[in-house]
């Protein structure tokens, strides 16, 4: 007769590990002086921008935005922070004007990106809950095209420099993964609202 070897003490084997796996995912993280941490957020953004230049431009319309962060946070209340946003077109006029010539709104596109460095200071309400604000600089850029295909003109992209500045919360989630929503103001012109992740290591 085959004897059936009992499941009982692999279980047994088993079911330490596996409590001390679930613990250490579960439990909060304790607070670390320093960390690394990358961030992927999306969101809407609301653009309003006017450029006093020789064509008038002006991009107004709401975007799609996508976000991806590195930071390092070097104490329990500061981090240093560079991301990179990606926005979808968002529609636009130029009036382009010479003598003896009327002004005519014409319609383009506007396709932004933008390039940040900042510091964020963090504070935590609870072992779970933090908030943050943001302050730093940001350069970004607005690829300009033909809205309707019929411009015979080059249009010339823009390209700016400005402040960043923003508030939000982190909850933890398990271990280091965290969620994250945040307001950022991009020199005033660009308003966006986001919520995503970031992981700490």
């Amino acid at each position: 007769m085959t004897r059936r070897r009992s499941w009982m003490p692999r279980f047994l084997l088993s079911a330490p590990a596996a409590a001390l796996l679930v613990s250490t995912l579960a439990a909060p993280a304790v607070a670390s002086e320093r960390e690394l941490y990358v961030g992927f957020h999306l969101g809407q953004a609301g653009v309003d921008i006017e450029v006093g230049d020789a064509f008038d431009q002006v991009l107004d319309g709401d975007a799609n935005s996508r976000n991806y962060e590195a930071g390092f946070r070097f104490s329990r209340y500061f981090a240093v922070e560079a991301s990179y946003y990606d926005f979808s077109k968002v529609d636009g006029t130029i009036r382009p004007c010479a003598e003896r010539v009327p002004c005519t709104d014409l319609q383009v596109r506007g396709k932004i990106n933008a390039l940040s460095v900042a510091i964020v200071p963090r504070y935590e309400v609870t072992g779970r809950i933090s908030v943050f604000a943001k302050a730093g600089l940001v350069a970004w850029g607005a690829d300009i095209e033909d809205a309707v295909d019929e411009l015979e003109l080059t249009l010339e992209d823009l390209d700016e420099d400005d402040l960043i500045y923003g508030v939000g919360v982190e909850i933890q989630l398990l271990g280091r993964l965290r969620a994250v929503g945040r307001i950022e103001s991009i020199g005033g012109d660009i308003e966006t609202f986001s919520a995503g992740v970031r992981l700490g290591f």
